[in-house]
């Protein structure tokens, strides 16, 4: 008797994963039978599910429950035999394998069935694997045979994988179009090798279900180029790595894999490297590696390889290995996709719109590629490096002497924290264009925009406002009054109007002061009032008496704040009604881009009230922003780069 010299029960429920699918056992299978020179490969797919039908209509899906690998090549020779008894065997490693791939099938099916007949020997050779074999259990028969032939029947799932009994079924669905087309992904680098020795291989699938058949022949496996380039370590180690692409002018997606061993892994896309092909290109990038062969696991379907940590172990990381892969296929979109800069201009222009203060911390590499890279993926990245300068230099804030290099990043940074501040800006005005577009009545929401409602002390400090809206010379106005403090101020102020009264409501006010009212010496101030913006349907009599009202409101907070210069705002809509009662009470047409804002200042009291539209008042505010934008946008890279593309 004579046992495999390894425990088959501990290799495959200790070494073998238990996210390895039946795809990974035709992959195994199919890989086998190439490593021993087979040319023709027939896969047979078959279930025993019942099809349930609705009339002509099928209904679920048809699962796989057994497999036969037939092949025509060496077979079960005395040496392959050996081979596979032996765990971690040597015998073709320069091929790939790891001598383990075989445990995958007893992961997955019970009843793993060997024949083979060789012509040769002039026999039939068979044995069953499981988790007792005996390699004394090979049975050989002479017969007589006409050319090589090689079964592989799997059958029984394990009930990790299909329990009718616990609902736990994790079989393929029987789709041999699916089928084929992982097989292909995975094995074609495996079959590109073969095909560049002159040896063709066609796989063909049968769904015995059905009785239907596609395949895969050489004519499936594109002709690459080649791309070799290095990657070094932190300690000065270079590794070689080869890109092997493709790239057609014809409509489909981009197949990129990182592959092992002549197989495919897994896809740059699982690797933070998110590529997409434009319309009408499609194409085919395998990477391969020294690296990546040593640092494949054992079912080839990941590597041991950290994002961006390195150690003794594993001295590069994704990180460094994309970084030089996006520089190779930097070049290779160029040559091949003559769009390739207006592509990337289109999309570095739809970041600059919505992330403008992110511009300068895009990495070199993505701004060569970025029509071809997930434009989420690259704002990430970029907001990443923002934030780690960002810490460098608070961190440095406190230092008496700076390098240039500190310098220079803290002169970057705030160039950037003020477009981040006009970025900001534009999204305040989106939102008010939204309220104004819904003619929006929630006071509090369109108030907030301004400041945030407080009903605690009487005053306090403003972290960040947003009365620019009205004129950018406010936007330093640091203290507001609370809500609490506006309504004790306006007790003493009869709001009963009559048949005058402009809403049930009490009125929504925001006061905003130059510093702190507790030292009133030489204190501004700015009053909002803000009417629900479907207030056109009003009378102009009624509005007319809200902006008297609005004087009195004035007064109040002038005399007990005891303030020095106040401005008041009413932001409503004007119509002509009011435009002419405006112009008769002196108010002055002031010049905007939209509608005129109307002022009068009362020279007795100091007082100075505007009256504004709220569409103006966004018009005016995007034209004082547009100014800003402009001077950014000429500064930013890709503004240079556009320059530069022009040049060219």
């Amino acid at each position: 008797m004579s046992q495999m010299l390894a425990d088959i029960s501990r290799i495959v429920n200790g070494d073998i994963s238990p996210r390895v699918t039946q795809y990974d056992v035709l992959f195994e299978a199919i890989t086998n039978a190439i490593h021993a020179n087979a040319t023709e490969i027939k896969c047979y797919l078959n279930s025993v599910d019942n099809q349930l039908k609705e009339g002509e209509n099928e209904l679920g899906s048809i699962k796989i429950d057994t497999v036969k690998i037939v092949d025509n090549g060496d077979g079960l020779t005395d040496k392959n035999f050996a081979s596979f008894s032996t765990y971690r065997t040597e015998h073709k490693k320069e091929l790939g394998c790891k001598g383990v791939g075989r445990f995958v099938f007893l992961k997955i099916f019970k009843n793993v069935n060997y024949k083979s007949r060789l012509k040769t020997e002039s026999e039939e050779r068979k044995f069953k694997f499981d988790f007792n074999f005996d390699t004394d259990d090979l049975v050989k028969e002479t017969v007589v045979v006409a050319s090589n032939e090689t079964i592989l029947t799997l059958s029984g799932l394990t009930s990790k994988y299909y329990d009718d009994t616990k609902k736990i079924d994790r079989r393929i669905e029987l789709d041999i179009e699916t089928i084929r087309e992982k097989v292909l992904m995975n094995l074609i680098p495996t079959l590109f090798f073969y095909k560049q020795k002159g040896k063709n291989i066609t796989i063909t699938f049968h769904n015995e279900f059905d009785t239907t058949h596609n395949k895969i022949s050489s004519s499936d496996i594109p002709d690459f180029q080649e791309n070799i380039f290095e990657v070094k370590n932190k300690d000065g180690n270079i590794f070689k790595f080869n890109l092997h692409h493709k790239i057609i002018k014809d409509s489909g997606n981009l197949n990129a894999y990182y592959c092992a061993n002549n197989r495919t892994v897994c896809e740059f896309s699982e690797k933070d490297l998110k590529i997409a092909m434009p319309y009408g290109y499609s194409g085919f990038m395998l990477l391969e590696s020294d690296y990546l062969n040593e640092h494949s696991n054992n079912e080839r379907n990941d590597f041991d390889i950290y994002p961006v940590k390195i150690d003794v172990f594993s001295t590069l990381s994704w990180e460094m290995i994309n970084t030089n892969l996006k520089k190779e296929i930097s070049e290779i979109v160029k040559a091949g996709i003559p769009e390739t800069q207006k592509r990337n201009i289109e999309k570095l222009e739809e970041i600059q719109e919505e992330r403008p203060y992110l511009m300068n911390y895009i990495e070199d590499e993505d701004i060569e590629m970025a029509g071809f890279l997930d434009k989420k993926h690259i704002i990430e990245k970029a907001k990443k490096r923002f934030d780690i300068v960002k810490e460098k230099v608070l961190v440095n804030a406190g230092k008496d002497e700076y390098s240039d290099e500190e310098l220079n990043e803290a002169i970057q940074l705030a160039q950037n924290e003020l477009v981040s501040y006009i970025n900001d800006r534009i999204q305040v005005i989106e939102r008010l264009k939204t309220f104004v577009t819904k003619s929006e009545r929630v006071e509090k929401i369109i108030h907030n925009l301004f400041m945030e409602m407080r009903t605690d002390d009487d005053y306090y400090s403003v972290g960040k406002n947003n009365l620019w809206l009205l004129d950018d010379r406010y936007t330093t106005y640091s203290y507001a009054a609370s809500d609490k403090r506006i309504r004790d101020v306006l007790k003493g102020i009869d709001e009963g109007n009559g048949d005058t009264e402009i809403l049930d409501d009490k009125p929504d006010l925001s006061l905003f002061f130059s510093h702190n009212p507790n030292n009133p010496e030489r204190l501004k101030s700015v009053l909002i009032e803000i009417k629900p913006f479907d207030y056109s349907s009003k009378p102009d009599r009624k509005k007319f008496a809200g902006i008297q009202q609005l004087l009195d409101y004035v007064k109040a907070f002038k005399a007990k704040d005891k303030i020095d210069e106040v401005s008041a705002f009413l932001i409503t809509e004007i119509d002509h009604k009011l435009e002419v009662r405006l112009r008769e009470d002196d108010y002055t047409p002031l010049f905007s881009t939209e509608n005129p804002i109307f002022h009068r200042f009362y020279k007795e009291t100091g007082i100075s009230i505007f009256v504004i539209s709220a569409t103006t008042l966004i018009k005016d505010a995007e034209a004082r922003n547009k100014v800003f934008l402009e001077i950014i946008r000429k500064q930013t890279r890709l503004n240079k780069l556009m320059e530069k593309s022009m040049v060219v």
